[in-house]
């Protein structure tokens, strides 16, 4: 009961609700509760607490907990209700058994002259009980543990049955337990209820009428594919039982029916398979329903039905089979709020994963109905900072109420899971099944690969790249197992040798597979990996495959895992058509662990390759990442996760522990560069939404990944031997993790050139240098004196992703000379350190010094332009790009040299003044004729770099022309009207022809329209676009 709506300090009444004005109606039974402690011992007699309803004695039974209970119902609906089971059915709306008031009290042991009547639980030893709507007797015997034939007081509390006292303080037979007394409420009207306990009576008044405030809510107003419809009805009249959550269930299909309690709270078997399962629609009117009490639906082409933990899919009364069920489950005992989905969140109504756009279904209830719209949102992608730092965490958020499919829990976007779609990061060209297919079973893990059965798959997505399995039914396959899959990856040898680092040719790197089977784990029911194998075979018919993993490396249906380098080499030898073979019983020596029966839904999964390292000279990266964001709250349709990156440096680049610690399936991603992105190379998030318009729309969020340059300093003014001297290296790209501290050691090994750097595998990081001399190990005369090594110096992060290191030495009273013949005092020298940059901030190698950036501390700020993307200018007109920054402690009478390289290479230098203050100002004009592309500046002073900077020129395209575009590639406008659109485009110049004449509109490719897509959509450049176009002209695949 609701505790709101008790007025009375010791009086409860189940019904006492103030959201249904208190009504009750039908064959309710209604719970009255005494919590009294001056009655509330239960080792020693009290005395009947004093209770009427409407002035008759509403007898009360103590129960163990120390509490008062009664049971009433009205006695003529109960019998209605009674009527709808046998006499010893004991399921839906039965009451037990009737005896009429005038029933010796010898038989129960208490009087109940001042009821209607009144029902027990149990018959056996009774004489003269009835069922149903026959006239009352008076009953006799005296009743007997047995059935409890009573299924609307489930839940009552036990009877006080402590000895030294009379059975529930009053004397009722135990077996007579749970009682309902029987009342006329046939005129309606106020039923009151009251407890006099001595000093003041408390008071109840309820009302026998009609119910109130019915209605049905649904829990949003556009539903998307795949989505859960939560339905909620507010009806106190279905709270027939006071005790226990009631359960409601409807066959919307024909023929309609109501059953009360098919199933129980829980969801198990209650009626439902027996003849108990009584359909009581034709009794609704005289049970005191008036519009209530019924439900209908029209799933139409946008819902269908679906088990959940209410209940299963249909319904039974062992001779009729209800196949369109949708069961109603109360929140708490006596809320008259009941819903249709479970405690797991799960609906028993859902959206079509194929359902039309703004089409519905319908649900009606009282005679309200309610749409059930389908259709579409649009999403948006953001990230928690405009500029990422290496090993720093940033926050990812997709805000999507598509993806919102359980209201009740907090979605998920899972690789794993059909419906959702997933946010994903690609950098450079890693090898995907985004055109993969062919894609086969096979029952035996020896079955040839020619032989197999076939399974549809698709890519519907290509930005993260899914290969969907679909083994429903409908594609023709049920009922089958298997121990191996086959696919052809749609890609060649050639592909992969493109990709793959082959150390044996002089690259340095490393290769890695990434997969996730995690929906053949969750669906198709293999669980266990130990002895899978993934394999790549060019040719269903070839004999020599390479293996890439093998069961004792696989990590279980997900992994991120090193590729050998051998598989790598025997690659290298191949030709022809690539296909991926997993054999999920590599060693054939068990049952086949895979199984497809009628399966509802489709399998998503993922296999990819990735490079880092140095191929041809070049630094490369190729990955794809994908983001398992996490919706914030219930319902809240945003999604969140984080990302971050490491920075590659000369002592990680190569390093597999590095790229073993990446994340590329995750909700908290981990990726790797090696190099600067920005301005057209920066990394992109794409999320393909299905916009509201019902067409797939790229949303994408880019931004620049950019290099910092890094300084050394030391707060050691004043050296003096033996005394600690501070070091101090400042560089984001040095942090690598977000939560860890990083720490940087000296390179101890005597062997190496670079003994006694900061540093490893011979490659510096950071060296101390006095008299200019590195502080270097050196033997002689027999004895060894220590370098930097021996002072226990080691740069280390001063916290969590700070980006700053400190590393301490103590000044040395000898150090060895160049040669290390000799030693020498460092006294009248100077100290330095330089920190060997891998990548500054215009991306290229640098060495910082300690001496230079102590004269010349902060050598100088970042290079800005006024803008770094211009249009072309119309004839006549220029415009300027103004760059400007400043020089710190420049060297006097030194210009500052400018390198403009222009988008066709041609080089262009030009000198700068620099001020008294460092400062300069230049400008690069920008005409009609100027090339379209990236300009590239570089800036340096004094032999030293100072920074790089770019700026773009692009075709003035007129607004019209994007607006063409996404409406022709959406099939909006005719092939014929674009081309009108390009003809203008000639005669605007924007597209430059060496011809007159009109464009041919039979040949057009079908791939541009996916260019003019992915131009309105921002997914390529202006200059991608009018490239693309201005290519078609050249090539006279556009005639003119």
């Amino acid at each position: 009961m609701q505790a709101e709506a008790a007025s009375n300090p010791n009086l409860f009444v189940s019904v006492e609700n103030s959201q249904f004005n208190n009504h009750f109606s039908g064959s309710m039974v209604i719970e009255v509760v005494i919590r009294d402690p001056n009655i509330h011992d239960t080792g020693e007699g009290k005395g009947e607490p004093d209770v009427t309803l409407n002035g008759n004695s509403l007898r009360m039974v103590q129960s163990t907990d120390g509490n008062w209970y009664a049971y009433f119902a009205n006695v003529d609906k109960a019998k209605i209700a009674d009527s709808t089971q046998s006499a010893t059915s004991g399921k839906g709306l039965d009451f037990g058994v009737f005896c009429s008031r005038d029933t010796a009290s010898s038989v129960f042991g208490i009087s109940l002259s001042e009821t209607d009547g009144f029902a027990v639980p149990r018959n056996t030893g009774l004489t003269g009980f009835t069922n149903g709507d026959a006239s009352f007797n008076q009953c006799t015997g005296t009743p007997t543990s047995s059935t409890n034939l009573n299924n609307v007081v489930r839940s009552a509390k036990s009877i006080n049955t402590s000895q030294n006292i009379p059975s529930g303080q009053i004397g009722l037979n135990s077996d007579a337990w749970p009682l309902i007394q029987l009342y006329d409420f046939s005129t309606g009207g106020n039923v009151i209820i009251q407890y006099n306990p001595g000093s003041g009576t408390q008071t109840v008044t309820l009302q026998y009428d009609e119910i109130p405030n019915i209605s049905t809510t649904l829990d949003r107003t556009n539903y998307p594919p795949n989505s859960q419809v939560f339905a909620t009805i507010k009806d106190i009249q279905l709270n027939q039982d006071p005790t226990s959550r009631d359960s409601w269930t409807f066959n919307i299909g024909t023929p309609q029916a109501v059953f009360y309690e098919a199933f129980t709270e829980s969801g198990t078997n209650a009626a439902n398979g027996s003849v108990g399962l009584t359909n009581i629609i034709s009794k609704l009117s005289s049970l005191g329903f008036e519009k209530n009490g019924k439900l209908s639906m029209n799933l139409g082409t946008v819902a269908q039905l679906q088990a959940n933990g209410y209940q299963t899919a249909t319904a039974t009364d062992g001779t009729t089979t209800f196949t369109q069920i949708v069961t109603f489950v109360e929140s708490e005992p006596n809320t008259g709020i009941f819903e249709n989905f479970d405690f797991s969140d799960l609906s028993n109504v859902q959206i079509l994963s194929n359902a039309p756009r703004g089409q519905s279904a319908s649900i009606e209830y009282n005679l309200q109905s309610l749409s059930i719209v389908s259709g579409l949102s649009d999403a948006s992608i953001s990230s928690g900072t405009p500029q990422y730092v290496s090993g720093q965490k940033v926050p990812i958020t997709i805000t999507d109420p598509d993806q919102n499919i359980n209201p009740g829990g907090r979605d998920k976007l899972d690789v794993f899971r059909s419906s959702a779609l997933i946010p994903s990061l690609t950098i450079g060209t890693p090898a995907t099944l985004q055109n993969a297919g062919s894609v086969k079973i096979y029952s035996l893990s020896t079955d040839v690969l020619t032989g197999g059965t076939s399974i549809t798959s698709s890519v519907p997505d290509t930005n993260s790249d899914r290969l969907i399995l679909d083994t429903r039914p409908s594609t023709g396959i049920v009922n089958q197992s298997f121990e191996k899959i086959s696919l052809n990856t749609g890609l060649s040898a050639v592909d992969l040798q493109n990709l793959l680092i082959k150390i044996s040719s002089g690259d340095q790197g490393t290769n890695w597979i990434n997969y996730d089977l995690r929906s053949i784990q969750n669906r198709l029911g293999i669980t266990d990996y130990t002895d899978t194998k993934i394999s790549l075979y060019f040719g269903l018919t070839d004999v020599t495959p390479i293996t890439l993993i093998n069961s004792s490396n696989m990590t279980g249906a997900q992994g991120f895992v090193q590729m050998p380098n051998a598989a790598v080499n025997l690659i290298a030898a191949k030709s022809g058509t690539v296909f991926l073979v997993i054999n999920f019983d590599a060693s054939n020596n068990s049952v086949a662990q895979g199984s497809i029966s009628s399966e509802i839904d489709t399998q998503p999964i993922v296999f990819d390759l990735f490079s880092f390292g140095n191929k041809n000279n070049k630094d490369i990266t190729n990955g794809i990442y994908r983001f398992e964001l996490q919706e914030t709250a219930l319902n809240s349709a945003i999604f969140t996760g984080t990302m971050e990156y490491t920075m590659a440096n000369q002592l990680n680049q190569f390093d597999a522990n590095v790229i073993a610690a990446l994340r590329p399936i995750s909700e908290d991603i981990k990726f790797f560069v090696n190099q600067r992105l920005i301005d057209e190379n920066g990394i992109n998030i794409a999320y393909s939404d299905v916009a509201k318009v019902g067409t797939t729309t790229g949303v994408s969020s880019k931004t620049d990944i950019r290099t910092q340059s890094g300084t050394v300093t030391t707060a050691s003014n004043v050296l003096r031997f033996g005394h600690p001297v501070t070091i101090t290296l400042k560089d984001p790209d040095l942090n690598l993790k977000s939560d860890d501290v990083d720490i940087y050691l000296v390179n101890n090994d005597p062997n190496s050139p670079n003994v006694d750097t900061v540093g490893k595998d011979g490659n510096i990081l950071l060296e101390i240098l006095i008299k200019d001399i590195r502080y270097k190990r050196c033997t002689v005369n027999g004895v060894e004196y220590g370098g930097l090594a021996s002072s226990g110096f080691t740069l280390v992060e001063t916290g969590p992703s700070t980006g700053v290191f400190e590393g301490v030495f103590k000044m040395p009273s000898q150090i060895c000379d160049k040669s290390g013949t000799t030693v020498i005092s460092p006294a009248g020298g100077s100290l330095d350190a330089k920190y060997h940059d891998s990548k500054d901030i215009s991306g290229n190698s640098n060495i910082f010094s300690l001496l230079r950036d102590k004269s010349n501390s902060a050598f100088s700020n970042s290079p800005q332009l006024n803008t770094n993307k211009i249009k072309i200018p119309s004839s006549g007109n220029s415009e300027e790009i103004i760059l400007s920054g400043n020089v710190a402690n420049h060297k006097k009478g030194i210009p500052l040299a400018i390198t403009l390289t222009h988008p066709d290479g041609f080089v262009q230098n030009f000198v700068a003044v620099l001020s008294n203050s460092g400062s300069y100002r230049a400008a690069f004009s920008i005409n009609e004729n100027s090339q379209l592309g990236v300009y590239k500046i570089q800036l340096s002073h004094n032999g030293y770099n100072i920074g790089l900077s770019s700026f773009t020129v692009s075709q003035n395209i007129p607004d019209w022309v994007k607006d063409n575009a996404r409406r022709w590639s959406s099939a909006s406008i005719s092939d014929s009207e674009f081309i009108d659109g390009l003809k203008q485009m000639i005669e605007d110049r924007i597209i430059v022809s060496t011809k007159e004449g009109s464009i041919s509109e039979r040949v057009i490719p079908d791939w541009v329209k996916n260019n003019a897509r992915w131009w309105s959509n921002n997914q390529i450049s202006d200059d991608d676009f009018i490239k693309s176009l201005q290519y078609l002209v050249k090539k006279g695949i556009i005639l003119v």
